[in-house]
């Protein structure tokens, strides 16, 4: 198959996308019908797409596609270009798009004649679109097209329940903090393009330009900024709690998997191609950041929400943190000139990057799953859903132990290889002790981070699915639907055979690394013996992380299975023990989500700031209690502290100045428009 093959099929895979929304939206009249139409369009489109890209990056690894519509105006050259970088991602939206086009195709029904069914086939397939196409461009001006039409499109898919007050603020929260973003990356791209001297946007051009320190600098503070809004980084995260938990889960499950991580793709676009050199405050500014985003992410997941979806949403926060640690090191890598954690640190981030897609989008599936089932996202009001929903129950806890970085699960490799590149960058920068310094606050920062993960994913399986169901909804759940299992397994499957056969994808990374570094983390040998294997360290010692986690799997099994064979050699006797007379065990009796997280809010009281009301309604005297409410809260610190007083600098700015810059005059405002005329012609004059 040749490279103007597969450029054929790709535009024909983007063509069933368009012909699957355009099919919903014609059969509105039957919901079942369009909401199948559409499915099924992406979910072939998808899945010919995941194949091309794959055949992209393993046989045609060393030709780009390139396809260029040109007219007599240059700005407005269409054109795109898929290389290793943009193949890769591509393949992350396409692999993730078409395991959940196969969950909606029931998670949709309880939509059925309630919403506008074919309006959401249309916007999802568009959605799906311009991400794919957003990757695919290769000129400033269609990023930036696709970049809005993607924000949109998600706007109106964040707001599909419009009529819901709580629904209606996510989404403007997340449209504001989606334009302020995007304005960044408008200036920034704006400077970039003003270097090249000319009309042309396209990357080529800048790529060859050479743009001063000074502006340099400001360029990547601005895409730190505009890219980080969109990662949902701290303290630009603020959208992120707000907009997952109140959309549709499977477009949640894009949103985490997928969408986020094109803040991700258009930041490495800009370091790995357009500005191919940084000093070192670059990475150490992008390393803090990241940092701190997996740190307070984790911990307000931990301790500040009894929402699912919400505290999946926290999560993601601190998973985009780890991968902007991973952007991080690559970026004080390549200022200090180290190749070996140069190429550690890209192959930890786009790892990190696939890896989080799939057991993200497993997780807000499943919170689906529950939802569908059970009515409610609330994990208070859940319970015992482990006897109801066995099959869903196992694949949501294959998530939870990825998610948590238990081996030989996806998430471990990953996650190891961060730790390793800073661990081995305290080696390599032992001259240098204030890096080593910030290198040891971060490693501990992330170890903590690692243990918060796991409580937290405890805290969720087991007070959602152990113990006694909590409310009726819980007791009469059923199992999902087969297509919603169906995914579920997919995403499972994948969890486990991308933590085993990690060789195999990291050397599909590898050619990213040598097209851009011309370096590459594994060597060539791909004997049966060896297909887990990467080099770790300074010296390369070859150290078989896949096979580790098999063989600790295989133990563990081991010890499991002599444990329970000995126990059912030995008779149990089993006797009451004196309890008080005490009679029966309630449900109310159970750990709350609330109460397994106090020692959390309790050690970190001084961040949340955790606010307690109890209201206690007597009955027949004061003694006699018929009724006790209690309520525990966080305070929103970067709300309260950051945002709260940049808005009312706002408010009181524009209400100061309203009346005299909006006098109502036509003379005055063509006085402004000759002003500002004026300054451009005398700007440019100069600059000239």
């Amino acid at each position: 198959m040749t490279a103007n093959n597969i450029i054929i099929f790709f535009i024909i895979c983007v063509l069933i996308y368009l012909i699957g929304g355009l099919s919903s939206l014609f059969t509105f009249s039957i919901p079942k019908l369009s909401n199948r139409l559409s499915n099924t369009c992406a979910m072939i489109a998808s899945g010919f797409l995941s194949i091309l890209m794959t055949y992209k990056l393993l046989i045609l690894k060393d030709t780009p596609l390139e396809f260029k519509y040109s007219n007599n105006i240059p700005f407005l050259t269409i054109s795109f270009k898929i290389d290793n970088l943009a193949a890769f991602f591509i393949l992350v939206i396409a692999i993730i798009s078409f395991i959940v086009s196969l969950f909606s195709y029931t998670y949709m029904s309880h939509y059925f004649f309630k919403r506008n069914i074919s309006i959401f086939g249309l916007l999802y397939n568009l959605f799906i679109i311009s991400m794919i196409l957003l990757v695919s461009s290769s000129n400033l001006l269609l990023f930036l097209v696709f970049w809005e039409i993607m924000s949109l499109v998600s706007y109106f898919l964040v707001n599909y329940e419009s009529e819901k007050k709580e629904v209606q603020r996510a989404s403007r929260i997340y449209i504001i903090m989606t334009y302020a973003g995007t304005a960044f990356i408008t200036a920034a791209f704006g400077l970039m393009a003003y270097f090249t001297k000319s009309f042309s946007f396209d990357f080529s051009n800048i790529a060859n330009t050479s743009i001063p320190s000074n502006y340099a600098n400001l360029i990547f503070i601005f895409l730190l900024i505009g890219f980080g809004t969109k990662a949902g980084i701290i303290p630009m995260h603020i959208w992120l709690p707000y907009a997952h938990p109140v959309a549709p889960s499977n477009i949640s499950a894009l949103m985490s998997g997928v969408m986020i991580k094109m803040s991700v793709y258009g930041l490495l676009r800009v370091i790995l191609d357009l500005l191919p050199d940084n000093p070192m405050w670059w990475g150490v500014i992008t390393l803090i950041v990241g940092s701190a985003s997996a740190i307070f992410g984790i911990a307000y997941s931990v301790a500040s929400t009894i929402n699912i979806k919400r505290l999946l949403a926290y999560s993601s926060i601190e998973n985009m943190g780890l991968i902007f640690c991973g952007i991080g090191m690559f970026l004080i890598s390549r200022a200090a000139d180290n190749s070996f954690l140069l190429v550690m640190a890209l192959t930890a981030t786009l790892l990190h990057t696939l890896n989080h897609a799939v057991f993200k989008s497993l997780l807000f599936m499943g919170a689906g799953a529950i939802q569908y089932s059970a009515h409610t996202k609330d994990m208070e009001k859940l319970g015992g859903l482990i006897k109801k929903m066995p099959i869903a129950s196992i694949f949501i806890f294959i998530g939870c132990l990825t998610i948590s970085a238990v081996p030989p699960f996806n998430g471990f490799i990953s996650e190891f290889i961060i730790f390793q590149t800073i661990i081995n960058s305290i080696v390599w920068f032992a001259n240098n002790s204030s890096i080593i310094i910030l290198f040891m606050i971060v490693a501990a920062a992330l170890s903590l981070t690692g243990a918060l993960v796991a409580f937290c994913f405890v805290k969720m399986f087991g007070i959602s699915f152990l113990g006694m169901p909590r409310t009726s909804n819980a007791e009469n759940v059923k199992e999902p639907e087969k297509p919603m299992l169906v995914a579920l397994g997919i995403s499972s499957c994948l969890c486990l055979a991308l933590g085993i056969f990690s060789k195999y994808t990291i050397s599909i990374i590898d050619n990213i690394s040598y097209e851009f570094l011309n370096l590459k983390l594994l060597s060539t040998d791909w004997s049966l013996t060896k297909f887990v294997h990467y080099p770790i360290g300074e010296n390369k010692l070859d150290i078989s992380v896949g096979l580790l986690s098999i063989l600790i799997f295989v133990l563990s099994s081991i010890v499991i299975l002599i444990v329970y064979s000995l126990r059912k050699r030995t008779s149990v006797e089993r006797y009451n023990t004196w309890d008080c007379g005490f009679t029966k065990i309630t449900p109310k009796m159970q750990y709350s989500a609330t109460g397994f997280s106090k020692s959390i809010r309790i050690i970190l009281r001084g961040i949340f700031k955790p606010n307690r009301d109890l209201v206690i309604t007597e009955g027949h005297g004061p003694y006699y209690i018929k009724k006790g409410i209690y309520t525990m809260s966080t305070e929103k610190v970067f709300e309260k502290y950051f945002y709260v007083p940049i808005i009312k600098f706002i408010i009181n700015f524009s209400r100061n100045y309203r009346f005299k810059i909006q006098t109502g005059s036509i003379h005055t405002y063509l006085l402004y428009f000759f002003s500002i005329l004026v300054l451009m012609l005398l700007y440019y004059s100069f600059m000239a």
